[in-house]
Parts: C-alpha cells; structure tokens; sequence
C-alpha cells in the first residue's frame, strides 16, 4: 500500500491549523490533505467502514467520514495523526460515535504518549487491532436478496463491545427484513435465502 505523501505546503497548514482549535477542520486549506487522509485510508481498510465493515466502495466520497477515534474536539494534538484517523460511514460516525468516550476502558489523559494501545479501547481500534480477529461480518447475496450476519470472534470482548455499541444487530435485522420485500418480521422466512446463509456462515465458522 503507498504510503500518505504531505507536501511542504500541507504541512504548514496542518501546524496552522492546529493553532486555530478542531474546528479549523472546516477550513478549506485543508481539502487537499482531507482528500489525500480519505483515499489512503480507504485503500488501507480495502474499501470497508471501520467500525461496522460494511462495503463502501463506490459510494459518493461525501458521504464517507474521516474518523477521529480520539475525537478532535477533545485531543486536538491528534487531530491529524495518523493512528488516530480512518474512514466511516455516516451512521456509524455521525449517527452513533459522535464525540462519545464510551469506548474508552479510562479516562486517557490528551497529553499521553501511551494513548495509542489496543488495551485503552473497549471497542476494535481500526489502526491497533485486526478486526476479523475479534468480530467476522459474513455476506451472503441470492440475485438482488443481501443478507449480513456479524459473529463474533472467540468470544471476544472488543468483538462484542463493538457489536453492541455500534448497534450492528439492527444492521442485521434490516437486511433481512430487505430480504422479505421489506416487511416487519426479522426472521428469515425464504427457506432457500435461510438455508444458503446459515451454510455460509457455518462455512466461514469453520475456517
């Protein structure tokens, strides 16, 4: 993967920026280096959000969130580092993350320089820890039909955490009800759909 390149130019205005608070995010001197965050994190998590893994790819740039973990209006000296950035989708950043600090196992100082450990964090860190070790998102597609099915991973506590915070049993449930022409039931009741899903997942289960 090529690594993120900042010109002399974008690095001046990354150290401009921080002096002026988390807001000057906004600023559009910053557009190009944004730009150039989001397509390397991108490629890095192989076009998949961070938090729910759910393909993104395709999907209109605007609507993709750079994320700060650290939020930027609490740990602005991360606001641009790089294990502290990734990309999104909107509901899971926007609709559900926000600015919360729930995820953290205590209280991290903004001043730390231990602050980017995978055991701080409750949830799966997208830059510190590798998220099909904790939670496995299974996919299975009949024509049109898309059914998602998360497992978690060896009972893992970061695996769970992440299912449960990011609200990913509803990502599941919608899917299905999708599957039945958009009804109310959250059961699987397409024998075929039902049958070539729960083969898939005891497949992947298995490997």
């Amino acid at each position: 993967m090529a690594k993120l390149i900042l010109t002399a130019d974008d690095i001046a205005n990354i150290k401009y920026s921080v002096t002026l608070g988390h807001s000057s995010w906004s600023n559009a001197i910053l557009d190009t280096i944004k730009r150039k965050i989001k397509s390397h994190h991108l490629e890095r998590q192989e076009n998949c959000c961070c938090y729910c893994n759910r393909n993104i790819h395709g999907e209109f740039k605007m609507v993709i969130d750079i994320e700060h973990i650290l939020p930027k209006s609490k740990y602005l000296r991360y606001m641009f580092t790089q294990k502290n950035l990734s990309v999104a989708c909107k509901r899971c950043n926007m609709n559900i993350k926000k600015s919360d600090l729930e995820f953290l196992k205590f209280p991290i100082n903004s001043a730390s320089k231990r602050v980017f450990r995978s055991g701080f964090y409750k949830f799966i860190h997208p830059n510190l820890d590798k998220y099909d070790s904790h939670l496995m998102l299974n996919n299975v597609q009949r024509g049109r039909k898309r059914l998602i099915k998360y497992n978690v991973v060896n009972e893992s506590r970061k695996g769970a955490f992440t299912y449960k915070y990011f609200k990913l049993e509803a990502l599941e449930l919608n899917s299905f009800d999708i599957a039945q022409g958009a009804t109310e039931r959250t059961e699987i009741n397409d024998t075929e759909i039902n049958l070539e899903f729960e083969t898939l997942v005891k497949k992947l289960n298995s490997q």
